[in-house]
């Protein structure tokens, strides 16, 4: 189980600076021919230096021209590409967190379930214990239509995420020959989509990594209450899944959906932004 969380915060690092590598542009030639400075030495027999006017008066080469519209292409590609997991992230994981609780239906994975929303009641606690603003240029950004009025630390989102990763990957869910691989592609994805919430400013970086550790520290330690002889398991078993089967019922999926709508949903927010922008219109 460490191993994979060792696996999990290095992917994550690793895939975080993607798009920001990507989107560090290489000096045109252009860009070089305008700059000052002198001579470009060449080595070679008789050949002695160059001019930088002398350069630029050679238009580029096919290979080179070539290599930077697929550069081009390849950093737009990458911000689409970031910007959509990140729009998507929250819908995304909550679905696919609920597929995998009505597929399953056991007293792990609804152990688990049920610790991922504390993990994100927690977040929204300690964001208004914290009361941490959120960039300054998220007022100015007309990218986000939505702003959020709450404080920024930490970020629920990378709480979220480090929490269901562990917490999937340690639960027991994913079977032991697959978690590699479904530990990096659940690492890359999670640093998509908090690539874009810094990006957007809708977090510092701070924040994000602040959100980040809580939600695995967070699943660490509900692991030892929620699975093997833990506490947790036990009075889920005892409590919500059936002893005959060893599943909970199709029609306690409605319980979910209801909580992960307020809970994940972020359902406190929309209804204060609505509140508060009736409020102005009455004025």
């Amino acid at each position: 189980m460490i191993a994979a969380v060792r696996l999990l915060a290095a992917l994550a690092i690793a895939a975080t600076s993607v798009e920001a590598f990507a989107t560090t542009r290489p000096p045109s030639s252009a860009a070089i021919c305008k700059s000052p400075g002198g001579s470009i030495a060449r080595s070679g027999r008789g050949r002695g230096t160059r001019s930088p006017s002398s350069l630029c008066e050679q238009p580029p080469s096919q290979t080179s021209v070539t290599i930077a519209s697929v550069a081009a292409d390849a950093m737009d590609l990458t911000h689409d590409a970031v910007t959509l997991v990140g729009k998507s992230a929250s819908t995304l994981v909550s679905a696919s967190f609920f597929v995998l609780l009505a597929y399953q239906r056991d007293a792990v994975i609804l152990g688990l379930w049920l610790g991922s929303i504390i993990n994100a009641v927690l977040s929204k606690v300690a964001k208004k214990a914290l009361n941490h603003e959120r960039p300054q240029a998220l007022q100015n950004s007309e990218k986000i239509k939505l702003k959020p009025s709450d404080g920024g630390m930490p970020s629920s989102h990378a709480m979220s995420l480090g929490f269901i990763g562990v917490s999937i990957l340690g639960g027991g869910v994913i079977p032991a020959e697959h978690r590699i691989v479904a530990g990096s592609l659940m690492a890359i994805y999670s640093a998509m989509a908090l690539r874009y919430r810094v990006r957007d400013h809708l977090h510092t970086t701070e924040q994000v990594a602040v959100g980040l550790t809580l939600g695995i520290a967070n699943a660490l330690a509900w692991l030892r209450l929620a699975t093997g002889d833990g506490p947790v398991l036990s009075w889920v078993r005892d409590n919500f899944v059936s002893p005959e089967t060893g599943l909970f019922p199709y029609s306690a999926l409605a319980v979910p959906i209801v909580v992960g709508i307020l809970v994940v949903g972020s359902f406190e927010r929309r209804i204060g932004l609505w509140l508060k922008e009736n409020g102005k219109k009455d004025d």
